[in-house]
């Protein structure tokens, strides 16, 4: 740790930078997840390869999967001014005082049709920098018995947690083709990361409400919850619902800290109780790579929050050591 960081870091949601991400991350987005090119992040992206975010959305959704590879092929030289090593990443981490970060994976190949980079690849990563890098696996519960061992088996190479987008699933996280990952989750002790707030997809965001987590509560009081994204705009019932259950924690990655703090976004109960009786449940996730911030800056911008000290620290760094046994 250097000593001119004045407080530490661990990114609950990190992305790696690396070219077979970057590149699977633009050919393996879901098609009904095709406006995130146009409307969000391709506007910070697309300019950055040189094309409009209104090409990179069109490329998305009148070509075949193999067409689109073929037609990034341009933008390789481009692209790899964007993505670095993970040996590069790991010195730029320790520069913004990062202890750890985690990398997710997600497997949306049933809704999407597209099969993506396999969980293997992340827990390479983790099997070789043990250190820095904590690894969640994607699971599609829509492969039902296939999915209970993939998780095992993704447990077995070292990854230490799941995620899911109920949103792309179109089931909510009460659904009984879930509970069979949960009962996994649960006998292997590591927790599962949803995706918990407005999507600009095609599908209903209705799925994801907070409360869903409580009812699966009920049936699965041990197993570790992260409702990521906050769980804006339901964010009065994040709060409840986090402050009822032990076990539920919540992240705000791909939220800019500064506007938690501004008043009429929606975000005020979240920082008032975040503050106090849910201190010990919120998590600091970047997911910087399409934020136009790095994972510092987001970081800084939590510290400017109107927060106790030890809060701001309980957020970027504390509660996430507790909740991933980080030693």
């Amino acid at each position: 740790m250097k000593k001119d960081m004045e407080y530490k870091i661990v990114d609950t949601l990190c992305y790696v930078p690396t070219e077979e991400v970057f590149i699977d991350l633009l050919i393996s987005l879901p098609p009904q997840m095709s406006r995130y090119l146009r409307d969000v992040f391709g506007q910070r992206v697309a300019p950055l390869l040189g094309i409009t975010a209104e090409k990179l959305y069109q490329m998305k959704i009148k070509l075949s999967t193999d067409e689109l590879r073929k037609a990034i092929e341009p933008l390789l030289p481009k692209i790899r001014k964007l993505t670095m090593s993970i040996e590069e990443f790991i010195q730029q981490l320790d520069k913004m005082g990062v202890e750890k970060a985690v990398i997710f994976n997600l497997d949306e190949e049933t809704p999407s049709g597209i099969k993506g980079l396999p969980n293997d690849y992340y827990a390479d990563i983790v099997k070789r920098f043990p250190e820095k890098f904590i690894g969640f696996a994607g699971i599609d519960p829509l492969k039902e018995k296939e999915a209970v061992r993939e998780i095992n088996r993704s447990y077995e190479l070292g990854l230490r947690g799941i995620a899911v987008r109920p949103f792309m699933f179109g089931i909510p996280p009460h659904h009984k083709k879930m509970y069979p990952l949960y009962s996994t989750c649960v006998e292997l002790n590591i927790p599962i990361w949803f995706h918990i707030s407005i999507n600009y997809s095609t599908n209903t965001m209705e799925v994801e409400r907070p409360i869903y987590l409580d009812i699966v509560t009920q049936d699965f009081p041990e197993l570790k919850m992260i409702a990521g994204h906050g769980g804006w705009p339901w964010i009065n019932e994040m709060v409840a619902v986090a402050w009822k259950n032990p076990n539920i924690y919540i992240d705000f990655a791909s939220y800019l800290p500064k506007y938690i703090g501004m008043k009429g976004t929606g975000w005020e109960s979240f920082l008032h109780y975040g503050n106090s009786v849910i201190q010990d449940k919120i998590l600091f996730g970047s997911t910087w790579l399409f934020m136009g911030m790095s994972i510092k800056q987001l970081a800084d911008e939590v510290m400017k929050l109107p927060l106790k000290e030890k809060v701001k620290k309980k957020w970027l760094y504390g509660n996430a050591v507790k909740l991933l046994e980080i030693k």
